[in-house]
């Protein structure tokens, strides 16, 4: 009798470990990736850990654009959220005018900061980012 009920226990126990590491893969899944990715050709996005701005983050961002070499085509910034998965709307886009405001107080003039943009995703942990506008490269340019 001991040993049926040790059987149960331990196949329950892997059972348990099976649930935990797919539910594991799943949220991981759906946690969008941080840092810079290439969107096309002429946009990045930075996606930002936190959903507000810090002077912090916009200093590291200013250093990875500088390190990719695009730092002098880059025609606008623009804040954005997603919503519709874990909030909703009208937090995302206040979150998103703050974050504006922030970026817009950073660059100063330096740099033309666009309108928020707020899009529904409903696949995907809702997050901010900060999408960067670059200008085309003119022919007959190399960056090698």
């Amino acid at each position: 009798m001991i040993g049926f009920v040790a059987a149960i226990s331990a196949s329950l126990a892997v059972i348990i470990l099976v649930v935990i590491a797919s539910l594991i893969g799943f949220v991981q899944s759906i946690i969008p990736t941080t840092g810079l990715v290439k969107i096309d050709e002429l946009t990045y996005r930075y996606n930002m850990q936190t959903p507000y701005v810090t002077r912090e983050l916009l200093t590291d961002l200013v250093l990875t654009v500088g390190d990719m070499s695009i730092s002098d085509r880059i025609k606008s910034y623009q804040t954005g959220c997603n919503y519709g998965f874990n909030t909703n709307e009208y937090e995302m886009t206040r979150i998103a005018t703050f974050n504006y405001i922030a970026t817009n107080q950073f660059f100063a003039g330096s740099y033309p900061v666009d309108n928020i943009k707020v899009v529904s995703q409903q696949d995907k942990m809702n997050s901010c980012y900060i999408d960067i506008h670059i200008f085309a490269e003119k022919e007959g340019e190399n960056n090698e």
